[in-house]
């Protein structure tokens, strides 16, 4: 083969070399100007915070010893919710003792406080004007789960809601004489639910 034809040959096939870069370049540029991004930085998530308390400050303000039919104490604790997550409240109790519990009459009326009461203390309380007494019978039928619970009027309680409740448990005149020398105690155990 002569000098002049392997030029040739060599002409061409950079030529063609040089023609698929081109359309190579030029394909690639054409893909680039269609081409566009968004972002959405910094997600986060945090979980709700469910806060009640009471101020009972870890006493018990229901005491009697030596009842006798017609006695009566009364009790008010108020119910405080500083948490984030909007919530239902609602309460239920525990009964014991050596057979008091079916002979009392026990009430619970809800309200509210002017100021801040003490533990125990009644002074201040309202009951609401409607709907106030959530509970009415004797100490032994009160709810005892969270699945019978007495649900708080309110339908959502936020950060800083207060609630006043009064207490008051009564041994009725004329009970059987069945009740005497027999005791009773009781808790009451106030949950916030948040859903």
């Amino acid at each position: 083969m002569t000098s002049t034809g392997q030029r040739l040959k060599i002409k061409l096939l950079a030529t063609a070399v040089a023609v698929v870069a081109i359309s190579l370049v030029w394909s690639g540029g054409t893909f680039s100007t269609f081409n566009k991004t968004s972002s959405m930085p910094g997600n986060s998530v945090a979980a709700g915070t469910v806060v009640l308390t009471d101020n009972d400050a870890g006493t018990t303000p229901l005491a009697m010893s030596g009842v006798v039919p017609g006695g009566t104490q009364t009790a008010c604790v108020q119910v405080s919710y500083t948490g984030s997550a909007p919530s239902t409240v609602r309460f239920y109790g525990t009964t014991g003792g050596t057979g008091l519990a079916p002979y009392l009459n026990l009430t619970v009326t809800r309200g509210t406080f002017s100021g801040t009461p003490a533990a125990g203390s009644c002074t201040g309380f309202t009951a609401d004007a409607t709907g106030s007494v959530l509970y009415n019978d004797v100490m032994s039928s009160f709810p005892t789960t969270t699945g019978t619970a007495i649900a708080d009027p309110a339908s959502s309680w936020t950060s800083g809601d207060k609630r006043g409740y009064k207490l008051q448990w009564t041994l009725p005149s004329g009970v059987a004489s069945a009740a005497q020398g027999k005791s009773a105690t009781f808790g009451v155990t106030w949950q916030a639910v948040s859903s």
